[in-house]
C-alpha cells in the first residue's frame, strides 16, 4: 500500500461548489480513473480519503490538498495523469507525494494558508481601503468576535497573522493566516473587524478570495518553518522569528 498526497486547484465556475460536493466528485474521479483506492473495511467500505481545510464557497485555489491510500500504482505521473484526464475543468492535479508510513493527514498536520485578496469590481470601496487596511493591520490588537460550537467568544486576531503584503498596483493584499486546529482565521472575519473599526457595512461576498497555498510546521536549528506541503513551485520558506 502506498499513503499520497495530491495537490490541486480549484478555479473557475466549479469554486462554486461546496466542500461535500467536492468530496463525492472525487470519489467518482478515481472510480472513473481506474485507481487502486483502498477502501475501508465493515458493512459500509468506503475509499480511504481525507482533505484538508475546506475552502469557503465561492473562493478559488491552486493549494488544496487531498491524502490518499492505494492498494498499488505504477507511479504518482500515473496517478496524476490518469485523474487528470477524467477532471471536469477547474480542477486539476498539479502534484503528487508520496508520504511516509507515520505522515501526519493533511487536516491535522495544516498549520497556515496564504491568501490573494481584493474586492470584487462591483462592490469596491466607496475610500482608499488598502490604506486604511494598513493602519489597520499596524494596530496592537484586533479583536473579534468567533462564532464556536458553544456560541461565540472574543479573540485577537493580530498572532493570527504571520505575514501580509500589498499589491497597490492591483489592489489586492496577500496575507498568510493560521489555519491550525488550535486557531484558524478566515479572510472574511479580519475584513468583517476591519470594517467594523471603520463603522462601515460589509459583506463578505464583496470579497475575492484566492487561496495560494496550505502550510505545515517544521522545526530546524531551533527555528520553526512554515512551508507549502508539496513544494513544487520551489516556493521561499517562511521562518517565524
Amino acid at each position: 500500500m502506498n499513503k499520497l498526497r495530491l495537490k490541486f486547484s480549484k478555479n473557475g465556475p466549479i469554486k462554486f461548489i461546496g466542500h461535500l460536493d467536492v468530496m463525492r466528485y472525487f470519489q467518482k474521479a478515481i472510480r472513473r480513473a481506474e485507481i487502486d483506492i483502498k477502501y475501508s473495511e465493515g458493512f459500509s467500505p468506503h475509499q480511504v480519503i481525507s482533505f484538508a481545510q475546506p475552502l469557503s464557497v465561492g473562493a478559488t485555489s491552486d493549494g488544496e490538498y487531498m491524502d490518499m491510500t492505494v492498494n498499488s500504482m505504477v507511479s504518482t505521473n500515473d496517478i496524476m495523469n490518469r485523474l487528470n484526464l477524467v477532471m471536469n475543468e477547474g480542477i486539476e492535479i498539479l502534484a503528487i507525494e508520496e508520504l511516509s508510513e507515520g505522515a501526519e493527514k493533511a487536516m491535522t498536520a495544516a498549520y497556515a494558508a496564504r491568501y490573494n485578496i481584493k474586492f470584487r469590481e462591483n462592490s469596491m470601496p466607496d475610500f482608499d481601503w488598502i490604506s486604511e487596511f494598513k493602519k489597520y493591520l499596524s494596530l496592537d490588537k484586533l479583536p473579534a468576535m468567533k462564532k464556536t460550537k458553544s456560541g461565540e467568544k472574543e479573540i485577537d486576531m493580530k498572532p493570527m497573522i504571520f505575514d501580509y503584503s500589498f499589491d497597490e498596483e492591483n489592489e489586492s493584499v496577500n496575507l498568510l493566516l493560521s489555519m491550525s486546529s488550535m486557531a484558524t482565521l478566515k479572510p472574511a472575519l479580519l475584513f468583517t473587524g476591519f470594517f467594523e473599526w471603520l463603522s462601515k457595512d460589509f459583506s463578505p461576498v464583496a470579497l475575492d478570495i484566492h487561496r495560494i497555498d496550505i502550510y505545515k510546521l517544521e522545526e530546524n536549528n531551533n527555528r520553526s518553518y512554515i512551508i507549502p506541503f508539496i513544494n513544487n513551485l520551489n516556493e521561499p520558506e517562511f521562518y517565524l522569528s
